[in-house]
């Protein structure tokens, strides 16, 4: 079965009616996508940061399945994976409660970011950022930044905040396919998180709940509660593992995530002059883990949350 050439995504067919679109570094995606036959339609499960990778997406389900998706989930509410929504307008939109709550509230703010002016004034401000850095891992943080900012500003006209339509709260089985269902095991990586679980062919699209190769942000959820819900997927016995952001892969990437939360959290905890935990150390001096842990610190004198 060939896939459509896109510069948006890589496609990896999983057969039984599960397409995996993988995100391209250099693409207007940026996040993972599962495309799922349903009986008599289909799910998109995270629907990209763009309209233009969306309709990619899009043409990639009618190729595949014949027929067209009938509905549309978001994983959480960051706006790489929620902005292509407007590519399915009719469909249901599905998220967690929480998350429509979420995205309802601060419509006004984002939708600002969205702005072409903003969005042109953020690329400037990066770039001079950039200029500044000190280090190969920092300039790379910074390049992944613009990237997914101009991607932003190249679909600037078309850019809108669509939340999910329709909400469930911990568990939704989905109508045409035996074992598929939607489930959230509360805040972890941002303040109410859902996976699609396809059970007869152990399948799990985490989201970023579960990523590989790539450093999760930890800047919106609860992260020691985040190690609990990694540990309600472990539970779920899936092989395949649909990342929120890297390749296909199996159940160590739930296992690589908990240890990098489990570490930020160690390295959170001791005092700064302490080195850092092994799972850290390849990651040292990048922008996404400075910011963590200055997250994670001030979580930790804000909450009181210790072990």
């Amino acid at each position: 079965m060939a896939h459509p050439g896109s510069s948006q995504y890589t496609y990896v067919d999983l057969g039984d009616d599960i397409l995996v679109a993988v995100a391209r570094l250099d693409g207007g995606g940026i996040c993972n996508s599962g495309l799922v036959g349903l009986e008599p339609g289909g799910m998109v499960f995270d629907s990209g940061l763009t309209t233009r990778a969306a309709r990619d997406l899009r043409e990639a389900f009618e190729l595949r399945f014949h027929r067209s998706p009938s509905l549309v989930a978001n994983s959480h509410r960051h706006m790489d994976h929620i902005l292509g929504n407007g590519a399915f307008a009719g469909l249901p939109i599905w998220g967690t409660r929480r998350t429509r709550e979420i995205l309802l509230e601060r419509f006004d703010a984002l939708s600002a970011e969205l702005r072409r002016e903003q969005l042109e004034n953020d690329i400037r401000e990066l770039e001079a950022q950039r200029s500044e850095a000190r280090t190969d891992p920092a300039r790379a943080d910074f390049d992944l930044f613009i990237q997914i900012t101009r991607a932003l500003l190249n679909s600037a006209e078309e850019a809108r905040i669509i939340p999910p339509d329709q909400t469930f709260e911990s568990h939704l089985p989905l109508v045409g396919r035996a074992g598929a269902e939607l489930r959230s095991f509360g805040s972890g990586h941002t303040e109410a998180d859902a996976v699609l679980f396809l059970s007869r062919e152990r399948v799990l699209c985490t989201g970023d709940l579960a990523l590989v190769g790539v450093q999760p942000s930890m800047g919106s959820g609860h992260p020691r509660h985040w190690l609990e819900v990694l540990d309600e997927l472990d539970r779920l016995g899936a092989e395949r593992i649909i990342p929120g952001h890297g390749p296909v892969a199996g159940p160590e990437a739930i296992d690589e995530t908990r240890r990098y939360v489990t570490a930020v959290l160690e390295a959170a905890e001791a005092p700064p002059t302490r080195p850092l935990p092994g799972p850290l150390r390849p990651w040292e001096g990048s922008l996404s883990l400075r910011e963590n842990l200055r997250f994670v610190r001030d979580w930790l004198a804000r909450t009181g949350d210790r072990p």
